[in-house]
């Protein structure tokens, strides 16, 4: 009696020991668990990739579309008013107004420009600014002058080159009275020269923005 009764006390004993163990994962499962993980880790962050990368690409075209809408709003408004963008993509406008040359450059330095100059020296862009029917037998200032220093001949958009290929044959001629470049359409040719700065002429504004 007192065998049997030690018999079923290990029995319950063993039976709580194993009850008290923690259930055994099997490691196999784990690296399932560990994968599948990874795999929906990487899927969101291509999806999430993706779908900023469409949306950036949708927001650059838009962007485009809308600078070009933008200049064709803006090359309208200087075609209404006159200025007009030349394919050195600054902006000019021609007068007709015969002016000296201090009134010629106060009134383009007064909408934020100046007398053309860059344009002048660039053979294609100056074609299109002094077209012939705006020159036909009539004089335009340039902003070309040596009037603080004689024969030290300054562009109005201060850049330090030489005007030496622009001016006509034998010009300029100097002389004290003689400090102011106009252009004129000579035979088909545009043509550069140096003369007094007081003469009535018409003359160009150009600008690096509208």
């Amino acid at each position: 009696m007192e065998i049997e009764c030690y018999a079923n006390v290990e029995n319950i004993y063993e039976t709580a020991q194993t009850a008290s163990r923690p259930p055994s994962i099997p490691e196999q499962d784990n690296n399932k668990a560990t994968n599948k993980k990874t795999i929906f880790v990487v899927t969101v962050s291509f999806e999430i990739y993706f779908i900023v990368s469409v949306a950036a690409f949708v927001l650059l075209i838009t962007q485009k579309a809308n600078l070009t809408e933008a200049n064709l709003r803006i090359n309208k408004m200087f075609s209404i008013s006159g200025w007009f963008r030349a394919s050195n993509n600054l902006i000019y406008k021609r007068f007709t107004d015969s002016v000296n040359y201090a009134t010629a450059k106060a009134q383009c330095e007064g909408m934020g420009a100046r007398l053309v100059s860059t344009g002048i020296r660039n053979n294609k862009v100056k074609s299109e600014i002094f077209t012939k029917h705006y020159l036909t037998g009539a004089y335009a200032w340039i902003g070309l002058n040596d009037i603080s220093n004689e024969g030290i001949w300054v562009w109005s958009d201060v850049v330090n080159v030489s005007p030496s290929k622009i001016w006509a044959p034998a010009e300029p001629t100097g002389g004290l009275n003689e400090d102011c470049a106009h252009m004129i359409l000579l035979n088909s040719k545009l043509d550069v020269y140096d003369g007094g700065c007081t003469g009535p002429h018409r003359f160009v504004c150009e600008s690096d923005s509208a």
